[in-house]
């Protein structure tokens, strides 16, 4: 209404005015919701990992949803509660499933996916790595109401999850389903699946998880994932990951640790190896460096691989310490070295594992070179390399 015509309305008498009509904050969940009450379970956590995901992203509460939901006498609340019920952490799932048995106590219908009772139950669980073991895939398989549900985790050590998957598991199984995978990106993967248990899962992912919540994606990630729909990340399925991995051991397990003696045993071993480094006190300074990198984020510090190697060179190398000019001449060969002592002590195909290395080490040695000489990392610098 232009404020001419607002004006002429007042002279011919104030009529009693009609309030704008309050559309719900939720009316947008809601309604996508109630689709969802004749599709699956998978899909419903699916939906809900998401909703979480866009709360914490926004630095939006759960408890003030969850409680405009459980004030609700509709069955597209109940089936949101339903879904949130299933996601997130132990607290937030207690709070989504109490507000669900409210909303159901008052007679409003169940999605029809929705079994009482019913918890998704350990199946099996298997890994596929690549050749130096730096990129891994680890799908556990849980069974619901009768049906199969995968989770696969894309992962890297140091760097964590990097891709996370939801599937119905074929008939054939997990194997297969893993099988495809390898099938249909060639020389990305072994051919080898290992089985894995429960507990080995959990020890494997469950560190991964606690990093995400702790760092969160980066801001460019997160700029990204707001507002579109064309992007996949592991923070959409980050909160279904997390219900689903808790569920693998009992409450009051703690994930075995590795003894720091351990960056003392590797480090004489790597300089009892065919080294090849004439100064062996820059040899010992990396070693433990690395070592004991790997150690205090509890992995076997032989365990490495490019990513893993890179990420450690400028996470605690480029961004922590100063190296000489003669030692950073010293880098490359050191480097090599390490690497092809990882691999024989893993006992690696030797030609094979060597060959991998030699074509990633330049790239792993020029994203550390860029990474020392950039002035934001040398200003951060307070220790010496040796």
């Amino acid at each position: 209404m232009s404020p001419q015509s607002k004006s002429r309305k007042k002279k011919q008498g104030k009529a009693p005015g009609r309030r704008p009509e309050q559309k719900s904050p939720y009316g947008a969940l809601l309604e996508s919701a109630a689709a969802l009450r004749s599709e699956s379970w998978l899909l419903a956590d699916a939906w809900a990992s998401e909703l979480y995901a866009t709360l914490w992203l926004a630095g939006s509460g759960h408890t003030p949803m969850v409680e405009a939901l459980k004030a609700m006498d509709d069955p597209a609340a109940l089936t949101a509660l339903r879904a949130l019920s299933g996601v997130g952490s132990a607290e937030h799932r207690a709070e989504a499933f109490a507000a669900a048995e409210t909303v159901a106590a008052r007679g409003v219908a169940e999605p029809s996916w929705y079994v009482p009772g019913t918890a998704a139950d350990f199946r099996d669980a298997f890994l596929v790595t690549n050749l130096l073991g730096d990129v891994e895939v680890v799908a556990i398989t849980q069974e619901r109401a009768g049906v199969g549900e995968t989770v696969l985790f894309m992962r890297q050590p140091v760097l964590g999850a990097t891709a996370i998957e939801l599937f119905s598991t074929p008939d054939e199984g997990t194997v297969a389903l893993l099988e495809d995978m390898i099938a249909s990106t060639p020389d990305a993967f072994q051919d080898a699946v290992t089985p894995l248990s429960a507990s080995d899962v959990y020890d494997r992912v469950w560190p991964d998880i606690e990093q995400f919540w702790e760092e969160g994606p980066d801001e460019e990630t997160e700029e990204g994932l707001i507002g579109s729909e064309d992007v996949r990340h592991p923070v959409q399925l980050i909160a279904l990951a997390d219900a689903r991995v808790s569920a693998l051991v009992p409450s009051g397990y703690v994930i075995p640790s590795i003894s720091p003696e351990r960056t003392d045993e590797v480090v004489e071993a790597f300089l009892a190896s065919e080294h090849g480094i004439a100064d062996v006190e820059a040899a010992r300074a990396f070693a433990r460096i690395v070592a004991s990198s790997a150690v205090e984020q509890n992995r076997d510090p032989v365990v490495y691989g490019p990513a893993s190697l890179t990420a450690v060179l400028i996470l605690n190398v480029a961004a922590k310490l100063h190296v000489s000019d003669e030692d950073l001449a010293l880098l490359p060969e050191i480097v090599r070295a390490w690497a092809y002592f990882t691999a024989d002590a893993r006992d690696l195909p030797r030609d094979e594992a060597r060959a991998a290395w030699d074509e990633e080490l330049p790239t792993v040695l020029a994203e550390f070179s860029e990474a020392y000489a950039d002035p934001e990392l040398e200003a951060e610098r307070d220790g010496q390399f040796r």
